[in-house]
């Protein structure tokens, strides 16, 4: 009978660690940020947030009329820029109510402040939202 050196024994036991994952590869809430305007476009993806900003890129290099973020671009004559220099992962978070909340919340944070690129899912009032705008002391 063979044995194994006690290392390789060590080796296949251990609990091996995963590389650290790039926050671009989660899913959640993110902002993209006109690098010309500073307008945002808050969204929500369940699928990693580098491929959802590659949905955008091809929007905008295809003039497709998905994207509202790349609408914004195309009409203003806009660049998109790179994913690191233009998106925020605000939050990260599996698709579901709470997510559709967060994003609600940040939409309409930035509506408040003239900031978000109008979509469908712009907010005009929403007292709780209100409240914690009002309230936030790092605003």
């Amino acid at each position: 009978m063979h044995s194994l050196p006690t290392k390789t024994i060590e080796k296949r036991l251990a609990v091996k660690q995963d590389a650290p994952q790039s926050k671009y590869d989660r899913s959640g809430v993110y902002q993209l940020t006109c690098r010309e305007c500073k307008m945002k476009y808050t969204g929500q993806t369940g699928r990693p947030f580098r491929v959802r900003f590659q949905e955008h890129v091809r929007d905008f290099k295809y003039s497709n009329n998905r994207s509202k973020f790349a609408q914004h671009l195309i009409d203003n004559k806009h660049a998109i820029g790179n994913m690191e220099d233009i998106m925020e992962v605000v939050h990260v978070k599996k698709k579901g109510k709470i997510l559709d909340t967060l994003e609600g919340f940040h939409i309409y944070k930035e509506t408040k402040a003239g900031n978000q690129i109008k979509d469908k899912l712009t907010f005009r009032g929403n007292a709780v939202f209100e409240t914690i705008v009002r309230d936030d002391p790092y605003r």
